[in-house]
């Protein structure tokens, strides 16, 4: 056993769930009807429990949990959870050979979130004041992964989201019409004027069309366009953001500081979105932002809001963090007291720890287990003319 016997590591319960949203997302990528979520709570000899989580838009969950479970779980009995760091990269590294990123990564996250929240608790203080960040909220931008939304509705979502109080948006591009890209993209500037207004094209566009593409979206001046190609492609991004008249963002489909740093030293992004779930959690999270900020890039968190806004308050600078409609834990229905979201600020908890409490009753409706079949979505099904 190591360390501190009351802070050694005595119990680890990982479970599933799969939650069905409230509405489907649908993007130039996905269509998205459920997400999964894999808690990790970890329970240390002194009895406090430490509650971590991981999750994806509806494929993948039951591997995390399994590898979470099997594989990762019996490493961390008897350790001190002030072994944080050493015990991160012991985790990391059992998941590397099979891949350091995907679901390796986000096995690892339940547990560094999980050895987070002990730390907050154990200190009596909120985990953002850990890090360094006394602010007591944040602001916001209204995101939604719309589509297959008509203009029509496009723009009354878009007016919801305005008399809610954002000041900030994001919308989705990637149609098969460009014409259709750039009258939705009209009038959604003209519902909110000269706000900020973002571009998401999750990897729609092939090289050979992305600087076309793109340029028609130039007269509406968004602050960016988010992943334009494929996320792979290093190479490709790297050629094409000098190319721009539009900065480019991404980040949200990489998983480790090594496709980061390719990704800023090739000066390949402008706006860089690392995701703390999809990268192994607060951890890796805050190196990645830190790697990117050596570059005097802006960091944008994405998603995962509930420790999206953790992370992004230690970080000066930081870009408004992304509430995507129907993501956040209490547009589900799963945490005992949501997260207050007013005029386009997202207000911090001040509990010990992350501040983070799942109704557990609302969850268990939802358990789920390896052995359930999944069917494909297909996406055609839900757009609207």
């Amino acid at each position: 056993m190591h360390g501190s016997v009351r802070n050694a590591i005595a119990a680890i319960e990982v479970s599933a769930y799969r939650v069905p949203l409230r509405k489907p997302w649908v993007s130039a990528a996905h269509a998205i009807t459920h997400h999964e979520h894999v808690l990790v709570d970890v329970t240390l000899e002194s009895g406090l429990t430490g509650t971590g989580w991981a999750s994806t838009m509806g494929t993948g969950g039951m591997a995390v949990a399994a590898l979470a479970q099997s594989y990762l779980a019996p490493m961390c009995i008897g350790r001190d959870v002030y072994d944080h760091e050493t015990l991160w990269v012991q985790l990391w590294k059992r998941c590397h050979q099979p891949g350091s990123g995907g679901i390796g990564a986000l096995a690892v996250t339940g547990f560094d979130l999980a050895f987070w929240d002990l730390r907050g608790k154990l200190a009596g203080q909120p985990v953002r004041k850990l890090l360094g960040a006394v602010a007591e909220s944040l602001p916001v931008y209204a995101s939604a992964v719309n589509l297959h939304l008509s203009e029509a509705a496009l723009v009354e979502q878009t007016r919801e989201f305005l008399d809610s109080g954002n000041k900030l948006f994001k919308i989705k591009v990637g149609r098969e019409d460009p014409q259709e890209d750039v009258a939705r993209v009209a009038a959604v500037r003209a519902v909110i004027g000269n706000r900020p207004l973002m571009l998401d094209a999750n990897q729609r566009f092939k090289p050979g069309e992305a600087v076309r593409r793109i340029a028609m979206f130039e007269r509406f001046d968004p602050v960016w366009i988010e992943e334009p190609m494929l996320s792979e492609d290093i190479d490709g991004h790297a050629k094409l953001a000098p190319a721009l008249r539009i900065p480019v963002a991404l980040g949200e489909e990489l998983a480790t500081r090594y496709e980061f740093w390719r990704y800023v030293s090739s000066g390949a992004v402008h706006y860089l979105q690392p995701n703390v779930l999809k990268v192994g959690g607060i951890s890796e999270w805050l190196k990645i932002a830190h790697l990117g900020m050596a570059a005097n890039l802006t960091i944008a968190p994405h998603g995962a809001l509930e420790v999206s806004s953790i992370v992004a308050a230690a970080i000066p600078g930081c870009f408004a963090v992304e509430n995507i409609d129907g993501g956040a834990f209490g547009d589900q229905g799963i945490l005992e007291e949501p997260l207050r979201i007013e005029n386009g600020r997202i207000y911090l908890p001040e509990k010990p720890g992350l501040g983070v409490s799942f109704d557990r009753t609302a969850l268990s409706r939802h358990r789920a287990a390896p052995d359930i079949e999944v069917p494909l979505v297909d996406p055609g099904r839900f757009f609207e003319q």
